[in-house]
């Protein structure tokens, strides 16, 4: 289970997320929290899901960052472009995932 939280506060947004992975028997460490800073401004994206279909989205949103320069102005349009990035790795990877018995999910604050 993954822990994900963001709490708005006056100066601006605290984010915490635990960094424990549980794979069958196998437990390690890794991030779930993504940093991206963009033109003079950052953004997180914190997740939860299928490891493989966060990592293909998060590198896929910071590869149309890097390519567009893309700037959002506001946080809803950074929010649509990890969107559009998470529906084409459905596109691409759902159907061979669920024959193998997998769940294509992942959540994203």
């Amino acid at each position: 289970m993954t822990y994900c939280l963001g709490i708005t506060v006056k100066e601006g947004i605290i984010a915490i997320a635990d960094t424990r992975i549980t794979a069958g028997n196998e437990m390690y460490s890794n991030k779930k929290i993504s940093i991206h800073e963009i033109k003079d401004h950052s953004l997180f994206i914190m997740t939860a899901g299928l490891r493989s279909v966060r990592d293909k989205a998060v590198i896929y949103f910071n590869q149309t960052v890097e390519e567009q320069e893309a700037a959002y102005n506001y946080m809803h349009e950074a929010a649509t472009a990890f969107g559009q990035m998470l529906k084409k790795v459905a596109i691409e990877d759902r159907e061979t995932l669920e024959k193998e018995g997998y769940q294509f999910n992942l959540h994203a604050i």
